[in-house]
């Protein structure tokens, strides 16, 4: 599977979200991008913090197996 394209699950998901949105005010939509945005933001740091974390475990296996 092509992890830059969405499942069928997703979707769905998507399209349901889309008809929820069609009934919000332009103010609650401006929330919800904006809270959006904020989780997109924090999933970043996250999946950064973690590649940080697995880089050094790999440095640290790779000086533990040379010794």
């Amino acid at each position: 599977m092509n992890s830059a394209k969405l499942t069928l699950e997703q979707h769905f998901k998507l399209k349901v979200l889309e008809m929820h949105v069609q009934k919000l005010s332009q103010q609650q939509v401006q929330k919800l991008l904006i809270k959006c945005v904020q989780i997109g933001m924090i999933k970043d740091n996250i999946i950064s913090q973690y590649a940080d974390i697995s880089t050094v475990n790999v440095h640290q296996a790779t000086k533990t197996s040379l010794l």
